[in-house]
C-alpha cells in the first residue's frame, strides 16, 4: 500500500513516472514529492516508489 495525496493506493514496485502514467497524470507543470522530498523530473524514471511511501502529487496553477 502507498498513500498519493492522502489516499490509499495499490503498491506496484513501479517508478515514479510509471505511476504517474497508471493514475493518468499529465506530468506538465506538476511537482511530485516522495516521503516529504521533491523529486526532479529528471530522475523520475529511475526513482522508484517504495511499500508504504507516502507521494504527494501537486499541481502548479497561474493566479495570485
Amino acid at each position: 500500500m502507498i498513500h498519493v495525496n492522502g489516499r490509499d493506493d495499490d503498491f506496484l514496485d513501479e517508478s515514479v513516472d510509471a505511476l504517474l502514467t497508471r493514475l493518468g497524470i499529465e506530468p506538465r507543470g506538476i511537482a511530485v514529492a516522495l516521503d516529504g522530498e521533491i523529486v526532479r523530473r529528471s530522475v523520475w524514471s529511475s526513482t522508484i516508489v517504495l511499500d508504504e511511501s507516502s507521494v504527494e502529487i501537486v499541481t502548479a496553477a497561474a493566479g495570485g
